[in-house]
């Protein structure tokens, strides 16, 4: 009854669904992460505080409507303010 072989459909039936779950936990995490990674809505400036110290430190002002697109794929539409 207990030998030392088990058949093969019990082994399927008992590690199957951990490897579906272990390899899906898997995959979720890195595209999640691919996505966590993407910039929001920001303009990427690698350069060094040195560099950029020469720059106008005036703030941006947006003259007309911006549309975007968040990471989770809503759109936004950043608008200039009121009393520009």
């Amino acid at each position: 009854m207990f030998g030392g072989e088990f058949p093969i459909s019990g082994i399927t039936l008992c590690y199957g669904p951990l490897v579906l779950t272990i390899l899906g936990f898997i995959a979720f995490a890195w595209l999640t992460d691919l996505d966590a990674r993407r910039p929001y809505l920001r303009e990427m400036d690698l350069r060094d505080d040195e560099e950029r110290l020469g720059e106008d430190p005036a703030p941006r002002v947006i003259e007309q409507p911006i549309e975007a697109e968040t990471p989770t794929g809503t759109k936004v539409v950043i608008r200039p303010p009121e009393n520009a």
